[in-house]
């Protein structure tokens, strides 16, 4: 397995994904760290309270998931996306992931509901307040894995784990407002109910949806606030 094939599998719930990686994750989906920051290694290490070495090990692991960027003899700093590459990254999910998810059906298991059904609830509880709901993008994130990684499409599963992007998935998150994420966890509710009627083109059409509509609303909160940064 490569570095950033590694580093994808750790954000989709495996629980090797160190300590040190959640908790920078964590910093820049809350704001802690913005889009563009520079992060240095000494002062972040004094932050967290560890060595630099773990850090650098988690700056590899982010890079891998497309949450930091290293500049050639400038330093490590957060990726920014634009209103046009989010848009390209949702186009190309709302192409991809459908057909991934829906060649699930049939090999999720018991045991997969479940956690499906715990992560749809803890995402209910994050959604009740906008000053948690940029952190239902990990957990969003995870319920998604769930299903691609039992997806019959072995040969697509690492493309789709490519543009599910953490901060790219918060900043949608941040977005929307109360109905929209009403609508959103609508959307997992129904994603749970076809994938246990085994029904592939449920599966996928509501995928598509869920994709499409997300996308939808950020455009539309940028249409609304044309000043605001992509």
């Amino acid at each position: 397995m490569s570095v950033t094939e590694d580093a994808r599998s750790r954000q989709f719930g495996e629980a090797h994904w160190t300590e040190v990686s959640s908790r920078i994750l964590g910093l820049v989906i809350s704001g802690d760290l913005p889009p563009g920051s520079w992060i240095r290694e000494n002062d972040l290490a004094s932050r967290l309270g560890v060595s630099r070495t773990p850090i650098r090990e988690a700056f590899r692991e982010l890079v891998g998931v497309g949450v930091v960027e290293v500049v050639p003899r400038r330093g490590t700093r957060v990726r920014s996306y634009d209103a046009e590459e989010i848009e390209q990254i949702y186009r190309s999910r709302a192409v991809i992931e459908p057909y991934v998810m829906s060649e699930s059906v049939g090999r999720l298991t018991d045991d997969d509901f479940t956690a499906l059904t715990g992560l749809t609830d803890q995402m209910k509880s994050l959604a009740t307040d906008p000053a948690t709901r940029h952190r239902i993008a990990s957990v969003n994130n995870e319920f998604h894995g769930i299903i691609i990684r039992r997806s019959a499409a072995q040969s697509l599963i690492s493309t789709t784990f490519n543009l599910m992007i953490p901060i790219v998935v918060a900043k949608l998150f941040s977005s929307y407002s109360d109905t929209d994420v009403v609508s959103s966890m609508h959307h997992h509710d129904e994603l749970i109910a076809a994938a246990r009627a085994e029904d592939k083109e449920w599966v996928a059409a509501v995928s598509k949806t869920h994709i499409i509509s997300g996308l939808n609303r950020f455009k539309s909160m940028q249409r609304a606030r044309p000043n605001a940064d992509g």
